[in-house]
C-alpha cells in the first residue's frame, strides 16, 4: 500500500469518490462524482485496494500546483488496448496504460519528483495529439487551482480498485493484466525525473483527415474501418457533414465516400434514400448517440471544429469539466481553453451570461448559441460529468448564521432592559437564559456584514437552529405587542492569551 500511495500522492485535503450508476448506450458508466473535504487517510488506500467501495479517487494537482503524475482519459470503449500499448512502445514513449472502470484508458505519465502541472499538461496534450486522441481529457486539468476561493482541481479514479479483479489494471507489453506487483516494476521501469520529461521529444507530423475540420469521431472511424451493422447511421453523418462542408457538391461527395469508406459500400438506392432523408429540413443534424458514432464520440473536441457540432463560422473553445462546490448559492468552475472560469448559476444557465463570463474573466470571445442548443449541446453533457465538492464548513449557511447571532448577541452593545428593543438592541434576560430581539434588526446587522440570503430563508434558516431557536412570540413592550425572536442565552466566547514564554532577545 505504501508505494501505491507514494506513487499517485496527490492533493491531501479532499479526495474523490464515484457512486456507480446505470451503462449508458455507448458504453460509458453513468454515475455522480464528488469531492469529499477530508483528508486522504491511510485506511482510504487500503479499503481502495481491497475493493471496499467507493473507489478513491485522487486529485493530482496539490496546493503548490505540482504534481507527480499525469494521465490521458481516453473514453472509447472498442479499444484495443494492446495496439495501444505497442503504439506508445514504438515512439519510445514513458507511459503506462491501465483500462479504465469504463474499458477505455487511463495513460499515465509518473515522474519521480513532483513537478509544475504546467509541464505535466503541456506534456500530455502534445502526446494524446500524436497518439491519435486530441482533445481527450488530461489530468491534472488545472496548472493552477484557485485556493482562495475554496477550490481543489479535478479527481481521478484510481487503478487496482480490488486489485486485477476490479478490471482496472495495468496492460503489459504482452497485452495481458499486470498484477499490483507488475505495475510497479513498469513504475520504476518508466517514472521519469523532471529533466527527462522536458526532453520528451513529440515529432509534430501532419495528420491527414478524411473528413477536415469534421467531427473526431468520423476521422477516428475513417481510419480503424465502418463496421457493417452501423454504415447506414455512419452515412448519414457523413452527408451532414459534408451538407456543411461542401453545400454545392455533397451529393457526389457522399456518392464517393460510400464507396470509398463502407465495406461493402450501400447500394446506390440506400445512399438516395438516405440523401432525400438529409435533405429535409431539420433532419440535417448530427446522429451522435447512435452507433457507431456514440463509442468514438469526442463532444468536447467535435465542438471545436468548424463542421463539427457547432455554430457556423464560430468555434466553441474546448470546455472541460463541470465543478459544482454545493453552498448556498451554489458556486461553479469551468475550465474554458486554458482559463478556469467560476461563474454563479444563471451565468451556466443562459449562454449570454456565460459568454460575458468568459470575456470579463479570460478575455475571450466565445460564439453565443441560442437557448436550445446551450442546453442540449452544452449543458446537458457537462452536468452528465458534473464533479460536487462539499463547501467549507466555515462558509456553510448555517455556521455563518451561528456565528452572526453570536456577534449580535454577545459581542456588542446589548439592551440593559426590553424597552431597548425598540433602539434595535438584543435583550438578555438576568439569568442569561434567553435573548430576545426583533428579526428586522437582526437581519439588517447580518446585511451589513455581507449575508446575502433573503430575510424569508434567513427566518426559516433561525427556526431550523434547534439547538439555540425557542420561539417567536409577541411581547409587550412600551404598551406595544412586537413579534420577539426567543433564544436560548449564547455565551461570550472570550479571546485567549498565549501563555508561551518566548526568549527575550537583546538588540
Amino acid at each position: 500500500m505504501e508505494k501505491f500511495k507514494k506513487i499517485f500522492s496527490g492533493l491531501t485535503i479532499a479526495y474523490g469518490q464515484y457512486q456507480k450508476g446505470e451503462r449508458g448506450a455507448n458504453g460509458k458508466l453513468k454515475g455522480k462524482a464528488f469531492i469529499v473535504r477530508k483528508n486522504v487517510t491511510d485506511d482510504l488506500w487500503k479499503r481502495h485496494l481491497a475493493g471496499d467501495p467507493p473507489a478513491l479517487g485522487i486529485i493530482p494537482i496539490r496546493e503548490d500546483n505540482n504534481c507527480k503524475w499525469g494521465c490521458i482519459d481516453i473514453d472509447v470503449y472498442n479499444l484495443k488496448h494492446h495496439s495501444l500499448v505497442q503504439t506508445i512502445r514504438k515512439l519510445k514513449l514513458p507511459l503506462i496504460v491501465c483500462r479504465s472502470k469504463s474499458g477505455g484508458a487511463h495513460i499515465f505519465l509518473f515522474t519521480k519528483e513532483f513537478i509544475p502541472a504546467s509541464l505535466m499538461q503541456n506534456t500530455l496534450k502534445k502526446i494524446s495529439k500524436i497518439l491519435g486522441y486530441e482533445g481527450c481529457e488530461i489530468f491534472p486539468k488545472q496548472t493552477e487551482i484557485l485556493v482562495e476561493r475554496g477550490d481543489t482541481g479535478n479527481f481521478l479514479n484510481l487503478p487496482y480498485f480490488n486489485g486485477t479483479k476490479g478490471l482496472r489494471y495495468a496492460i503489459n507489453d504482452n497485452g495481458s493484466a499486470s498484477t499490483l506487483e507488475e505495475f510497479y516494476k513498469l513504475y520504476d521501469l518508466l517514472a521519469c525525473r523532471r529533466e527527462e520529461v522536458e526532453k520528451i521529444k513529440i515529432e509534430e507530423k501532419k495528420i491527414e483527415e478524411a473528413f477536415p475540420q469534421g467531427p473526431p469521431c468520423l476521422n477516428q472511424l475513417a481510419k480503424e474501418g465502418f463496421g457493417e451493422g452501423a454504415r447506414n447511421n455512419a452515412l448519414f453523418n457523413i452527408a451532414v457533414y459534408y451538407k456543411q462542408a461542401k453545400p454545392d457538391s455533397w451529393e457526389d461527395e457522399l456518392v464517393k465516400a460510400n464507396q470509398t469508406h463502407m465495406t461493402p459500400p450501400l447500394s446506390n438506392s440506400e445512399v438516395q434514400q438516405l440523401i432525400k432523408s438529409v435533405k429535409r429540413k431539420g433532419y440535417d443534424k448530427y446522429r451522435c448517440k447512435d452507433a457507431p458514432i456514440n463509442a468514438v464520440c469526442q463532444s468536447r473536441l467535435c465542438r471545436t471544429k468548424r463542421f463539427g457540432v457547432g455554430f457556423d463560422e464560430e468555434q466553441m473553445p474546448m470546455l472541460g469539466n463541470l465543478t459544482k462546490y454545493t453552498s448556498s448559492p451554489p458556486q461553479w468552475f469551468l475550465d474554458v481553453g486554458e482559463a478556469r472560469i467560476e461563474l454563479k448559476t444563471e451565468q451556466l444557465y443562459i449562454s449570454p451570461l456565460f459568454a460575458l463570463a468568459c470575456l470579463d474573466q479570460a478575455n475571450l470571445v466565445i460564439p453565443v448559441p441560442k437557448p436550445k442548443d446551450w442546453k442540449e449541446l452544452f449543458l446537458k453533457p457537462l452536468m452528465q460529468n458534473l464533479q460536487e465538492i462539499e463547501p467549507l464548513e466555515s462558509l456553510d449557511p448555517t455556521n455563518e448564521l451561528i456565528s452572526l447571532l453570536q456577534d449580535w448577541t454577545t459581542n456588542r452593545q446589548s439592551a440593559r432592559i426590553m424597552d431597548d428593543i425598540f433602539n434595535k438592541l438584543p435583550y438578555t434576560d438576568d439569568n442569561r437564559e434567553f435573548t430576545y430581539f426583533r428579526m428586522e434588526d437582526f437581519y439588517n446587522f447580518c446585511k451589513r456584514n455581507n449575508w446575502e440570503i433573503d430575510k424569508v430563508k434567513t427566518g426559516n434558516l433561525l427556526k431550523r437552529l434547534k439547538d439555540i431557536f425557542v420561539e417567536e412570540e409577541r411581547i409587550r413592550v412600551k404598551n406595544q405587542q412586537p413579534r420577539l425572536i426567543k433564544i436560548k442565552a449564547m455565551k461570550k466566547i472570550e479571546a485567549s492569551i498565549s501563555k508561551t514564554k518566548y526568549q527575550e532577545e537583546n538588540f
